[in-house]
């Protein structure tokens, strides 16, 4: 497979089309994708979001798990999903994790459990890079959504983490589903 050239279609400010002319045996065709980069990606290439699995801790209490119910305009209603966001230019990994769960659920971070290396989801949609990251939380202080979100946020113990799992009412993310399956697997929010 060899990538010949790469035009962009769009100008927008947060993300673009791009088509990509390739040859693979003696097949020549165009894919079209979507790219927040100015530049054309490489492996090397950092996150360019995160991805939050939060975990509630209280002492003396069962673990909870921190989620968001979110209008997502691409689908037209809400869905439920992990606190996310863009990292910022200059910005590390752990400052847009921290800036973002105070933005979109108002916990603060008390703990980075683990941070994976860049992961992909839609890579067949686009190259976008994000980074999941497991933490844990304490102490809500009130949300600070932007202005073009809208945002609640759920707590959801061990059962309603389950019942989510098996019968959501509405759109869930993919990576927050397979959670959710790992901890009904497991037995417990971990």
């Amino acid at each position: 497979m060899k990538i010949n050239k790469v035009r962009k279609l769009t100008k927008q400010q947060w993300l673009n089309l791009f088509v990509a002319e390739y040859t693979h045996d003696q097949h020549h065709g165009k894919w079209v994708y979507a790219s927040r980069k100015t530049k054309r990606y490489s492996k090397d290439d950092a996150s360019e979001a995160v991805i939050i699995v939060p975990i509630l801790k209280q002492k003396g209490k069962p673990n909870k798990l921190v989620v968001i119910k979110e209008f997502r305009v691409p689908l037209g209603c809400y869905t439920y999903g992990f606190p996310a966001g863009l990292v910022d230019p200059g910005e590390s990994i752990e400052s847009t994790i921290k800036r973002e769960m105070i933005e979109e659920t108002g916990f603060e971070v008390s703990k980075i459990n683990k941070l994976t290396k860049p992961l992909h989801s839609s890579m067949g949609l686009t190259d976008e890079a994000i980074t999941m990251a497991y933490v844990d939380v304490r102490a809500n202080q009130g949300a600070k959504p932007e202005s073009s979100e809208d945002i609640e946020v759920l707590v959801l113990d061990y059962n309603a983490a389950c019942k989510m799992c098996d019968d959501h009412d509405l759109p869930i993310d993919a990576k927050m589903w397979v959670t959710l399956y790992m901890f009904k697997r497991l037995g417990k929010i971990e």
